[in-house]
């Protein structure tokens, strides 16, 4: 009997530091596990009765699947320090940057929170109240909203983006109400930041929130100065700026409706005759997200990409010209609108796994060739592009 007492006091005596240390750590690992099986199909003759049709296919992707580490240490008098590492996890095969998604590092207090990395810029997380559906997917908005990439060493465009090299201040909470600010280093590793010129690309964005009980409102505003649309090789400068507003109401304690109104504008400051001028759209959607009866949820919406407008033409008449960011630039001569319809049911098997199945379509207008996010390749120009959906979703 004595030897089994003395046996366990040994044991608890070795495993107590252990346990200390453990209960001591603030370190998370979580994550997210999105896997989706699609039929597409790619876009059929053009509407102008060009072009050769795409041939159906299946395709299985994995989009904003992520793994992620995160701490906090409490400093005293308020104060904690804290960071988080994100990178993307794809079963599928796919590899993604370490810590490229949001990481960062932090300090947070009474007085707000303060943290530099790899992050969602202010304007993007205020949005991301108002839809319910990912980013990318089939169902993705950005290629809507112009621009697909994360950082300007890709494309400069987009207005729903992660930004490298980004300082970033969200404020407290005051009576509902949240405000956000960030600007970017200029060490974004294009020709601009090298150059002999004056000329450094910077971002700014700014969000404010406000949510109380069923009701969210949400504003952004971003500014890209000196970046450079791929599309548009010999751009020089110019400042590019984008808003968008949203709006949410839960009915009922479960229908979530959601709407958002975009404007993004591109001053084509530089580059030839032929891509000179400014460029602009406007954009809008509306969502609803409902869980109608137990684990039972419908997820819908419609996202609509206005004409362009604006001075900059990179086709000739009657031609489809080359895309900025995704808007087609004909010096506002019509036929460039893009709508995005979705609708997907899902069931709960828990709080943190999902099945779920839909359909998503693309309707392009006579000069557009927009693509469902994440899949295939852009249809014929004019011509649409659709997908049924069946996907799984699992958080950790």
């Amino acid at each position: 009997m004595n030897k089994k007492l003395i046996a366990v006091a040994v044991a608890g005596a070795l495993g107590a530091p252990g346990m200390a240390l453990a209960q001591a750590s603030t370190v998370q690992i979580y994550g997210n596990l999105i896997m989706n099986y699609n039929y597409l199909d790619q876009g059929g003759t053009a509407v102008n009765g060009t072009g050769v049709g795409k041939v159906k296919t299946d395709a299985l992707n994995s989009h904003d699947s992520n793994l992620g580490f995160r701490g906090e240490e409490a400093l005293g008098g308020g104060l904690a320090a804290w960071f988080q590492c994100e990178s993307t996890f794809d079963p599928t095969g796919g590899l993604g940057a370490w810590c490229g998604r949001n990481s960062a590092f932090g300090m947070k207090g009474n007085f707000g929170n303060v943290y530099a990395g790899n992050w969602d810029t202010p304007a993007k997380i205020v949005m991301g109240n108002f839809r319910p559906f990912s980013t990318a997917g089939a169902y993705g908005v950005t290629s809507l909203w112009n621009g697909t990439q994360s950082n300007i060493t890709n494309t400069g465009t987009s207005f729903t983006r992660r930004q490298a090299n980004l300082i970033s201040y969200a404020t407290p909470a005051f009576s509902g109400f949240q405000g956000y600010m960030g600007y970017s280093a200029a060490n974004e590793g294009l020709a601009q930041t090298n150059a002999t010129t004056a000329s450094k690309p910077r971002l700014y964005s700014f969000g404010l929130q406000y949510s109380n009980g069923p009701l969210i409102l949400g504003a952004g505003y971003e500014t890209h100065r000196n970046y450079n649309p791929t599309a548009v090789a010999t751009y020089t400068g110019g400042t590019d700026r984008g808003w968008s507003i949203g709006a949410a109401y839960t009915f009922i304690g479960t229908l979530k409706v959601m709407t958002i109104v975009t404007n993004n504008k591109y001053e084509i400051a530089g580059g030839t005759a032929a891509t000179a001028g400014d460029l602009q759209g406007t954009n809008w959607g509306v969502y609803a997200d409902w869980a109608f009866s137990g684990p039972h949820r419908i997820r819908t919406g419609y996202t609509k990409q206005g004409e362009s407008k604006g001075s900059a033409v990179s086709g000739a008449a009657g031609v489809a010209g080359t895309p900025i960011g995704n808007m087609i630039a004909n010096a506002a001569a019509g036929e460039t609108g893009t709508g995005l319809y979705a609708l997907q049911y899902a069931y709960h098997f828990s709080k943190r796994t999902e099945v779920n199945m839909g359909y998503a379509r693309v309707v392009n207008s006579r000069f557009t060739s927009t693509a469902l996010q994440s899949l295939g390749a852009r249809p014929n120009t004019g011509a649409n592009q659709d997908a049924w959906v069946l996907g799984v979703k699992h958080s950790f």
